[in-house]
This record gives C-alpha cells, sequence and structure tokens, in this order.
C-alpha cells in the first residue's frame, strides 16, 4: 500500500471503532482494501486486508475476536451503516478468516 487512500469511512459501535481504506495495490493491477477494528479509535487490535489476487490476510496485534465478529454480522450495530463496498468487501472475505 502507498500513498493517501481512495476511500476512507468510518464505523462506529460504543469504543470500538472500525475503518474501511481503499489503495492502490503496490504488487500489481487493482486496489487493496483493508477493514481495521481500533479500540476506542486510537488502538489497532485486529485488521483484514483483500488484495486484487483474491488473497486474503487477517493481521492480528491484540486480538482477532471484535474484528472477526463485525464481519461475520456484517456490521450490525454499528453506524453508520455498511455502504456497499464494505458489503461487497465482507461478502469476499467471511469465508476465508
Amino acid at each position: 500500500m502507498n500513498g493517501r487512500p481512495k476511500i476512507e469511512e468510518q464505523y462506529t459501535k460504543a469504543n470500538d471503532v472500525i475503518n474501511f481504506v481503499v489503495y492502490d495495490s503496490t504488487t500489481g493491477p487493482g486496489e487493496d482494501e483493508v477493514l481495521q477494528h481500533k479500540l476506542a479509535g486510537t488502538t489497532e487490535t485486529a485488521h483484514i486486508t483483500l488484495h486484487p489476487d483474491g488473497t486474503v490476510n487477517f493481521r492480528v496485534k491484540r486480538g482477532r475476536a471484535t474484528l472477526e465478529a463485525a464481519v461475520r454480522s456484517n456490521l450490525s450495530g454499528y453506524t453508520p451503516a455498511p455502504s456497499a463496498r464494505v458489503k461487497e468487501f465482507i461478502a469476499k472475505v467471511r469465508s476465508k478468516i
């Protein structure tokens, strides 16, 4: 990933913040999509990256449970409602995490 994100979205639920960002891929044509969970908006717990070739990486820094539950529930309880792009991302990664 390089440069500035092409898309930046933020979803909140109590102290949980989920960021969705899209970058031009540095490994080939297309875009890398990242869904990141931060506790209280400051401390990253985990993130999921979807690469243009369909590869999914789930990186855990402090715990995966909250981000995994958010994906499995389609961000239920988070505001605002997930965008169409986030829904597509979730549909692509759900079975791979």
